[in-house]
């Protein structure tokens, strides 16, 4: 699936061939999508699946019509869509819950399936870094959300493009592909018995093959690219020290920015740089107390026609790191004015750290959009990816080469995709969210309540345990999360760290993140029916699905085993939990867990919440002194 170089590139899911510069990691996203792939209209409109009985002989599969996959092999030389038969789908999803009715718990599911995968494939033990615990519930979740995307061909394409993602650094094969897809079978086929059709089987292999292929593919075509960002921009950044292409100069910077370099920390050249720079921090030390400033911001303090104002040459600050680096060339290139480009640049950093994982890159982006929506400017970003490449290549000098021309151009092009679909669209959204607010006022919504939440009920059983609350209390939750929507709009960074704490919460009432895309579509079913406003309502939808995935991931990182074990009370799960950790974390475990700007302590929670057997079992942990306190130190 290759493009040629000087092709127009037709831009269908977030992932595109490797073989060009222009390929990448967009999707299209046409008027009317939620922006997240895995949570399109197709899925919102999904019911819970039903085993309507086994399809008739004959019937085909999968459509051959997108791409060659099969029951027999792994195709490992495309990654296209996967359609499969809706019928079929129906049958593997009630298998699949099938399967999970029958496991005592989630995590016993989750055990059953590692254990069948290490006893099939011993070799594959030393593939598996995290601990057991840990990796099986990781495997769960992977099955649980291929499966529950196979109605969805985009969002299934974008989940086992995310996996492709996670497994670059590991040796995947076609033969180990099978090996771990028949453990899997087999598990699900001993546990269901004769509920497990054939058709269900060859479902299941065929997914299977799917996502083993795409492992293959990603790796092959990916790996390469992925690791030439990191590298550089963790060079960029200083996040470590320079690797050999960077020489044997090790950079520092001091309390002002200031650069040094020393080649070892001993020599006299070491010490004479450190003399130096403390002499420099003097300098400036005198000269603000003297009223005079000096500018270490890489290009804040430029005249007209972007030139640096006079002065003492002794106070011109080197840039070091690719903030400083990039509002220095801003300036240079006349595009200091550009007050855009900062609000991109705030966001950069974390943009390139997922760049791996599709949902949450599309996720910066859509927030990102929402920001650039409040500068009142001309907003062009190929702008931004002139300034980037000349700030990287002025940061990562003897490393730099074409390919990392070709990774980061890559990069960019992507991004600039995603941000294109949304780019105009919020202040119209916002404006006609607010028209249907307007609308609204002053009517009962007593009923829209009642039947958002009977939805919500129909789609997802299981929210009944969770929403227990007096009526009193679930209005006030439904008016609270409308409220939401339009708050999006207009203070994102703020609403995101509100949600990063609402998510954290829920991690605490062990709320499962499966229940966020139901509850979502409860919402936009019902409101389709007091009003005929499409624009309104998607605005509403886009607004609302962003907010799902945010709180969604949320939930799934702060999951931890010893949140899930405090949730049941249990001190022989917080034990088992506990000793997972590396032995210089373990402390940090049970004390605090972070996402975001957010964090909670396991530890408060599980006595604020009245688990005293998880909170006794996390003291003793940490009041314990071991035979190796010489090297570790435990206490409160």
């Amino acid at each position: 699936m290759s493009v040629e170089e000087d092709e127009e590139v037709v831009v269908r899911e977030p992932l595109e061939a490797a073989d060009s510069e222009e390929e990448g990691l967009s999707r299209e996203d046409g008027e009317g999508s939620t922006g997240n792939p895995g949570l399109s209209e197709t899925e919102d409109e999904q019911p819970e699946p039903q085993n309507e009985g086994a399809l008739p002989a004959g019937v085909v599969l999968v459509d051959s019509s997108v791409g060659v996959y099969s029951a027999d092999e792994v195709n490992d030389q495309v990654f296209e869509e996967l359609r499969l038969h809706p019928g079929a789908v129906r049958e593997a999803q009630a298998a699949w819950a099938a399967f999970n009715r029958a496991a005592d718990s989630p995590e016993a599911a989750a055990d059953a399936l590692y254990t069948s995968i290490i006893d099939s494939a011993p070799s594959l033990q030393s593939l598996f870094k995290t601990p057991r615990a840990s990796m099986a519930l990781k495997i769960m979740r992977g099955v649980n959300s291929l499966i529950g995307s196979l109605h969805d061909p985009s969002g299934l394409r974008t989940t086992a493009e995310a996996l492709g993602f996670q497994h670059l650094d590991f040796d995947v094969t076609a033969p180990r592909v099978t090996l771990i897809r028949d453990a899997i079978i087999e598990t699900i086929a001993t546990e269901l018995g004769q509920q497990f059709t054939a058709t269900m089987r060859e479902v299941m292999k065929i997914l299977l093959n799917y996502v083993g292929g795409a492992l293959i593919y990603i790796r092959r075509n990916y790996a390469g690219r992925l690791k030439i960002l990191a590298s550089s921009w963790a060079t960029a950044t200083k996040s470590h020290r320079a690797d050999s292409g960077q020489g044997d100069d090790e950079v520092v910077i001091d309390a002002e920015g200031e650069k040094t370099q020393a080649r070892h920390e001993g020599s006299p050249e070491a010490k004479q740089q450190r003399q130096h720079a403390a002499e420099e921090h003097g300098k400036k030390q005198k000269k603000k107390a003297k009223g005079g400033s000096s500018s270490t911001d890489g290009g804040s303090r430029f005249g007209k026609g972007g030139e640096r104002g006079r002065g003492d040459n002794d106070s011109i600050a080197v840039p070091t790191t690719f903030n400083e680096m990039f509002r220095f060339n801003a300036a240079v290139m006349g595009f200091a004015d550009r007050l855009w480009m900062s609000e991109v640049l705030q966001a950069f950093d974390s943009i390139v750290r997922n760049v791996t994982n599709s949902y949450r890159l599309q996720e910066e982006c859509d927030v990102l959009s929402l920001r650039l929506s409040k500068c009142r400017e001309t907003i062009e970003l190929p702008e931004f990816k002139a300034v980037m490449l000349a700030s990287l290549r002025s940061l990562v000098p003897k490393g730099w080469d074409s390919n990392h021309e070709v990774a980061w151009s890559w990069l960019w092009t992507n991004v600039e995709r995603m941000l294109g679909t949304q780019m105009g669209k919020p202040a119209r959204q916002e404006r006609a969210l607010q028209r249907l607010f307007t609308s609204l006022e002053g009517t009962d919504l007593t009923d829209f309540r009642n039947h958002m939440y009977s939805t919500f009920f129909e789609l997802a059983p299981a929210g009944m345990d969770y929403f227990k609350q007096s009526s009193t209390r679930l209005h006030f939750v439904a008016d609270k999360v409308f409220g939401m929507t339009l708050e999006m709009y207009r203070h994102p960074d703020e609403l995101v760290d509100e949600l990063s704490a609402a998510g954290l919460r829920h991690v605490g009432y062990g709320i499962p993140s499966e229940l966020c895309a139901p509850f979502m579509c409860s919402f936009v079913t019902v409101l389709r029916t007091i009003s005929d406003d499409e624009e309104a309502l998607e605005a509403f939808q886009w607004s609302f699905s962003l907010i799902s995935r945010i709180l969604a991931r949320v939930i799934n990182e702060g999951s931890t085993l010893v949140m899930r074990a405090i949730n049941a009370n249990s001190s022989k799960l917080l034990d088992r939990a506990v000793a997972c950790a590396p032995r210089s974390q373990r402390g940090e475990w049970v004390l605090s867990v972070t996402v975001g700007s957010q964090s909670i302590s396991p530890l408060m929670w599980a006595v604020e919440t009245g688990s005293f057997d998880a909170a006794e079992a996390i003291i003793k942990d940490l009041l314990t002194i071991r035979a190796d306190r010489d090297r570790y130190y435990y206490g409160v």
